[in-house]
């Protein structure tokens, strides 16, 4: 029976060891599509934020470069962690 109660102590653990992992490295949650326009060229620019969930808050992280289609920003995509370097 200690046995039992011992597994399942170091199971939770090891739950709690990696979710700390994940948000100090900052988790996935979200992206949008940023619009800005260039000053003179009068054309939009598109570019994608992805969200990360960090210990101290939400993250903003623009991955990529802006393009002039929308459809170029949103296939882009994001890592599952957000300091992946």
């Amino acid at each position: 029976m200690k046995i039992l109660s011992l597994g399942w102590a170091l199971c939770a653990l090891a739950v709690i060891v990696l979710i700390g992992y994940a948000l100090n490295r900052g988790l996935f949650v979200g992206s949008a599509v940023d619009v800005s326009m260039r000053e003179g060229e009068g054309k939009f620019l598109y570019s994608k934020s992805c969200h990360y969930l960090y210990l101290s808050g939400v993250r903003d992280i623009t991955f990529g470069s802006e393009t002039y289609s929308r459809e170029g920003a949103e296939t882009t995509s994001c890592a599952l962690l957000g300091n992946v370097n």
